[in-house]
């Protein structure tokens, strides 16, 4: 009879421990938020969503009185790292003209966010109060906007100078550009470095540009380009497609291709060069390469370029 209560114990100690395996996801499955301060908001819904490239997938919002308002977001069980924006509303100016609302985009991956902003200038005035990706990455965006504005002022002066045939100032322009060049890619790569397991990493890591040398002309800076635009991103990572990097990315490529002068048949000719120049590099990654086509397909239908757009069904989706 003992040896018999001994087994049922037994047996009962078994089973439960593997009901609580079997539980134990859902009881210590964790979930994050978001804590946002606001002045000056506008009466209205404050919405949280995701970004996919081009799409903003809505995901929760809370009504506000204003001015000053704190709403809390909780995310989703299971939400994937990435990208995602706050939309404030609109400002009257906004409104009536039909722009972009107020809204500001920020970095999850598993941790609790803290932010403070104001509905007047949500970007500018954001301060990151928790959060390690946010911190790392508006920090590298901040620094990153200074070296942009320096190296656009730099090749203005260099263009100039080949413009006008200034021999004698060229030398001078041409070693800033390439020392700046060179210093911003040094940024780039040390930043995505230093935020090694963070998301944004692999973020900064996909805000690389191709050295360009300043002894070029801009034609043959741009053939440079071009040529060189894929070999300095990293297309085989579908976690960026929860971002705009891809499509940003893509996007820029493509203006590259692009000039008002041409007529909608020469620029349907480049841009076909464009796309197998792109498709030919991003074949690292099945999903990331489906995505970016369906992002083509997508732009090149808004342009009504069916030609281009039975080409890439023809070429590369059928």
């Amino acid at each position: 009879m003992k040896y018999c209560k001994y087994l049922k114990s037994k047996y009962l100690t078994f089973f439960y421990f593997h009901f609580l395996l079997l539980i134990s996801p859902v009881l210590y499955a964790q979930t994050f938020g978001l804590e946002l301060k606001i002045k000056n908001q506008s009466p209205g819904q404050v919405v949280l969503g995701s970004l996919k490239g081009d799409d903003f997938l809505r995901i929760d919002s809370i009504s506000v009185t204003g001015p000053d308002a704190t709403v809390k977001f909780h995310f989703p069980e299971n939400s994937h790292p990435g990208v995602y924006r706050i939309i404030l509303g609109y400002t009257a100016y906004a409104k009536m003209m039909k722009e972009a609302p107020q809204q500001f985009d920020f970095i999850f991956d598993n941790e609790n966010l803290v932010f403070e902003t104001d509905f007047k200038e949500p970007v500018e005035k954001l301060k990151i109060v928790a959060s390690k990706e946010n911190t790392a990455w508006y920090a590298f965006r901040k620094k990153d906007r200074e070296l942009m504005e320096k190296l656009s002022e730099a090749e203005i002066k260099l263009n100039e100078c080949w413009d006008k045939n200034d021999t004698s100032r060229l030398d001078e322009m041409a070693n800033l550009y390439n020392q700046l060049q060179m210093e911003r890619d040094m940024f780039v790569q040390k930043s995505s470095q230093d935020s090694r397991g963070l998301f944004v990493s692999q973020v900064i890591k996909n805000q690389r540009l191709p050295l360009l040398d300043g002894y070029l002309t801009e034609d043959e800076r741009l053939k440079s380009y071009k040529n060189d635009f894929f070999k300095v991103l990293d297309f085989s990572n579908p976690a960026l497609i929860h971002s705009q990097v891809y499509t940003d990315n893509i996007f820029s490529y493509l203006v590259k291709y692009n000039s008002p002068l041409m007529t909608q048949k020469q620029r349907e000719a480049e841009y076909t060069k464009a796309v197998d120049t792109i498709m030919a590099n991003i074949k690292q990654n099945p999903e990331v390469r489906k995505f970016i086509t369906s992002y083509l397909l997508h732009g090149f239908e808004v342009l009504q370029m069916t030609n281009l757009i039975n080409y890439i069904n023809r070429k590369y989706v059928l």
